[in-house]
């Protein structure tokens, strides 16, 4: 996390994330889950469980659904490779997902990087020398950070941004509301 972007931004008072648009990122949350949710139900562990199902359910009432039902399952190979197109797609899915998220949160940014942009600027123009140079003030050196930290956090929402990512909406949120300095669990969360 980087304490630079956090006490910058809440110094400044540089709005974040407003109601709308933390509840559009509720509300992708909610639809991102549900799709990885929808993932975990057909997993392709239960291939073997759906085959025998199918297979009891034909002998007991033989009837020409049923026996298409066992058609389509009785081959393993056929029925892991629609498993696996079916990954692809839920993982495409939450990866849309993601890039609105992402859409959703770069204006936010956008402002909050402007506003510390020139807050810098400003620190840098009335701060005394350290050491013959504006630029070891303590105070610059703070809003170099700050700025520098909402560069790279625009370079993870542009990187969630092109569709590919599979990070949830909360998580791209939270990496802008508290600065953090990478996407993963410990330091996004």
């Amino acid at each position: 996390m980087n304490d630079a972007f956090v006490t910058l931004t809440k110094a400044l008072k540089i709005p974040l994330l407003d109601e709308g648009e933390v509840a559009a990122i509720r509300h992708l949350q909610a639809e991102w889950n549900h799709w990885r949710e929808r993932e975990q139900q057909i997993m392709p562990l239960r291939i073997a469980e759906e085959q025998k199902e199918a297979f009891t359910a034909f002998v007991e009432s033989p009837t020409p659904e049923r026996e298409y039902q066992l058609m389509l399952l009785a081959d393993a190979n056929l029925t892991g490779t629609r498993y696996a197109t079916l990954r692809k797609a839920f993982t495409a899915l939450r990866g849309r997902i993601s890039a609105q998220a992402a859409m959703i949160i770069q204006p936010a940014l956008d402002r909050a990087l402007e506003a510390l942009r020139a807050e810098h600027e400003r620190r840098r123009e009335v701060a005394e020398p350290v050491m013959s140079s504006k630029d070891r003030n303590p105070s610059v050196i703070e809003s170099r950070r700050a700025v520098e930290c909402a560069e790279g956090i625009g370079n993870r929402l542009l990187w969630a941004s092109d569709g590919t990512s599979d990070k949830q909406p909360l998580e791209l949120a939270d990496v802008l509301m508290s600065g953090a300095n990478d996407l993963t669990p410990e330091d996004g969360k």
